[in-house]
Parts: structure tokens; sequence; C-alpha cells
């Protein structure tokens, strides 16, 4: 209505009179254009003006609502700039060490690809926990085979066969990608590996769900009636174990496997397995621990999180840990707890004062509605930090490691859905309905919070402390 009100107009409805409405809506109009940057349109004349009309009945009850959205509006609108700038504050002071986790999880990964400073007792110690752990796997007699031929063959072989860029999966994908002139090398290793199994030297085990199908299979085997096609099939399904291999000396190549590092090999048992290394044969003791290991100087994705993990006390001032992760981890919680309890206030603000907008059809922006900025500014924020959240838990599938002690407590906030921190449908569909009923007296805005419901059972009339 205001804006298609000239001062002229505005002028004559003052001298021909108002309605408690008509005025009310004029005052509250004005007092509502500083929030989009517009131009008072009444003068304190006019506003003294309608002030002073006498009014009676309705007139008086219609003004006096004005008055209470008035003053609603004016504290609603403080309201609003207030649990905006404190859910913000909250929110970035929780995405400053997620977005350091995410650095040092950068830097690490560029760290990880040159190899590792070790000392000769390092690596060997290294190198005998993964021979431990080949020794108890089990390996495929399709793979025993594979490495036999490539034992036996000549060493252009295994390039002629790689070149192919054929995905292996089976015993017989590898048979029909060994080159002819190959055939009868990979027939004299099949051989080999039969002999060495029936004289027990190499005995092979199936699992339980294979037997029906092994079995039969394996008995052909033995008697030397299986065809090619079946001993494929067969080989497939029958496993030796690391510690049998190297104890066959017909199978030096399987030695030679198990006494050797081999980058990636049980790497998800063991994080130590998953790298490079670059030995250090003569090694000052400076540069060395009790353990005879490399100390080398703090790597640079340390020192990304140092200050924060200082600030949150996962650690003390000399690095070593200090509060838990749980600890922690609770704290971030509670951080967040607090974030989205002003994020709840907010909303229920801006609900409120755009419903009561509506009621009484005020001239603002239909698309934007009230406090339009800060809610701009808060959704900003929570993207931000549900974006940074999102980018943990991703590294976290794709690491092998289990993470640092901060990424360990950052995992414990959940995202933000600031759809579940709004009053429930039906809530907001009886406020639109009664918004104005109860806009009466100095507390219209604090009662019409309180009578908001929420989905899983929150109300503000448990957290306000009533005086």
């Amino acid at each position: 209505m205001a804006r298609r009100l000239t001062k002229e107009a505005i002028r004559k409805l003052l001298t021909k009179g108002l309605t408690g409405w008509k005025a009310g809506k004029l005052i509250l109009q004005d007092s509502i254009e500083s929030y989009f940057r517009r131009d008072s349109f009444l003068t304190e004349g006019d506003i003294a003006a309608i002030r002073n009309t006498r009014m009676e009945g309705a007139d008086v009850r219609d003004y006096n609502m004005f008055m209470a959205l008035c003053r609603g509006f004016h504290v609603g609108h403080m309201l609003g700039e207030w649990t905006c700038s404190d859910a913000c504050l909250e929110i970035i002071l929780l995405e400053r060490p997620l977005r350091d986790a995410h650095k040092r999880r950068t830097v690490e990964l560029f760290e990880s690809f040159g190899p590792r400073v070790v000392t000769r007792q390092q690596y060997d110690d290294i190198v005998a926990a993964q021979r431990e752990k080949k020794l108890e796997l089990e390996y495929n007699l399709a793979w025993v085979i594979e490495d036999r031929f490539y034992a036996i063959a000549p060493p252009e072989a295994r390039e002629e066969i790689e070149e192919l860029c054929i995905d292996i999966e089976s015993a017989q994908d590898f048979a029909s990608a060994i080159p002819k002139k190959y055939t009868d090398i990979y027939q004299q290793a099949v051989k080999e590996i039969r002999r060495l199994h029936i004289s027990g030297k190499l005995p092979a085990v199936y699992q339980k769900e294979d037997a029906k199908e092994a079995e039969p299979l394996l008995a052909k085997w033995k008697r030397g009636q299986l065809s090619a096609r079946d001993t494929m099939k067969l080989v497939d399904l029958l496993y030796v174990t690391g510690q049998q291999l190297y104890e066959c000396d017909e199978l030096p190549e399987w030695r030679d496997y198990m006494d050797s590092y081999n980058q990636y090999v049980s790497a998800d048992e063991d994080e130590r397995f998953g790298h490079t290394y670059a030995v250090l044969e003569d090694c000052s003791a400076a540069w060395t621990d009790e353990q005879g290991y490399y100390k080398g100087p703090g790597k640079p994705s340390e020192w990304i999180t140092r200050s924060t993990e200082r600030l949150l006390g996962l650690v003390n001032d000399d690095d070593k840990p200090k509060k838990s992760i749980a600890k922690v981890g609770a704290a971030l919680v509670d951080r967040l707890e607090t974030a989205m309890l002003n994020i709840r206030l907010f909303l229920a603000t801006k609900a409120i004062l755009d419903a009561a907008a509506e009621a009484v059809e005020l001239d603002i922006p239909a698309k934007v509605g009230m406090l339009a900025g800060p809610n701009i500014r808060l959704g900003a924020f929570v993207a931000i930090y549900n974006f940074r959240l999102e980018e943990l838990n991703e590294e976290r599938k794709s690491s092998k490691s289990g993470g640092t002690r901060l990424e360990k407590a950052l995992r414990m906030l959940p995202p933000i859905d600031p759809e579940k921190l709004g009053p429930s449908p039906e809530s907001l569909k009886q406020l639109k309905d009664n918004v104005l009923k109860d806009a009466q007296g100095h507390d219209w805005l604090r009662t019409t919070v309180l009578s908001l419901e929420y989905e899983g059972g929150f109300s503000f009339r448990d957290v306000v402390r009533e005086d």
C-alpha cells in the first residue's frame, strides 16, 4: 500500500482521517523501510498526526495490534541479526579446524609421492614385518602357476603379455593371453605345480563352499585325467599358504618374493607397507631414536593443524596428547548445538515476521521476505561448513590411515540441515492462521516464538527460563 502512496496522498488521508488499521499499517510500513535500505515516507509531523487521530472501538484495537507488530518487528530485526551473527561465529570456529584438516590431508598427499627416509635397521624391520604378513596369506594356485611360468620363461615374455593390457582375473584369462610360442612353457609350469602338489610338497586347500566342485576335479587332476579347461577351473579354486611356498625349494621365486619388500602388499593392515623408501646406510645418531629409526624434522603437514590442536586442547605446548578425542569431540558438538540453537531462533523469528508481513500485506520483496540479508549470510556459512565436513568424510573413505586425533574428533560432528531446524509444517500453518490474533502488548514476538512446535520434540519453552 505505502509504495503506491505519494506524500500528497498521505496528507489527504490524514486530513480525511484514517481507520486504526490504515494508520497502524502506515507506521509499520514506514518503520521497516530501513530494513530494505529504502527511504522513509512519513515525516515526524505525519507520525504525530497519525498518533493524535481520534479512534474508538475496533480502530483502537487494530491500531494497538500494529503497534505491537512494530515493536515485534523492531525486536525481531535485532534478534535476527544477533542470532545470525552468533550462529555464523560458532560455525566459523568449527569450519576452521575442518579447513585445516583438509589442508593437512592435501599436503600429506603430496608428501606421500616421494620416498620415505628410513635407516637400514628401520627398513629391515619393515621388510621382516611384511614377510610375516606374506607368510600368513593364502595364494591362489593359478597365481603360483603364473609366477612359475615367468620364472622359467624368457624375460621378454612378461613384457609381451603386459603390453596386451588384458584384465586377467582367472587362470583361463592368463592362459589365453600367453603367445603361442610360450604355450609349451606354460604347460611345463602347470605340470611342475601339479607334481609338487601330488608329492605333498605343495598341499592345496579349497573353500568349504567350493568342495562340491573342487573334489572331483582334484581327484581327476591327481590321476592325470583332467582336461586343460577343467584344470584352469580347478587351480582357480585351490589355495596354498605363503609359508608353504616359502619352504618349497623348487619355487625359489617365492622365497625371493617373501624376503623382499613390495609396496602396497598388506598395506590395509599396516600403513608402513604403502610407501617407497630411501635407506640411509650411514645415519648420524642425532637423527635416530632409541630404536635406531630415523627421526627427521617435523613434516610440513603437521604444522598446519598444530595451533588448532593446541587451541582445542588435543595437545599441550610440548605436542603431547592432552584431552581425549571423545572429550574434544563432545566440546565441538556442544559448540555446534549452540550454533543450531541460534539457527532455530533465527528461523523462528523470520517465519513469524514473514507470516505477519503477509497477513497485513506489507510492501516487501516477495521472494526475499524479512531478514533477507542475515538469511543469505547464514545460508552461506552453513553451506561451507557442510562442504568441509563432507570433504573430511570423503577423505576418510579414500584414506588408508585412521586419521589424526583432530580428524577423529571432527568426525563426531553432524551436518547442519536448516530444514530440520525450522518449525514443523503444522506449526507454520497455525502460525499463518493465528499470527495476528495474539499481536498485543510488548511480548508478542516472544510469546509467538514460544508457541512454535518442532519435529523431534524440541520447543523453546524448554530452553527459555521464565523470570
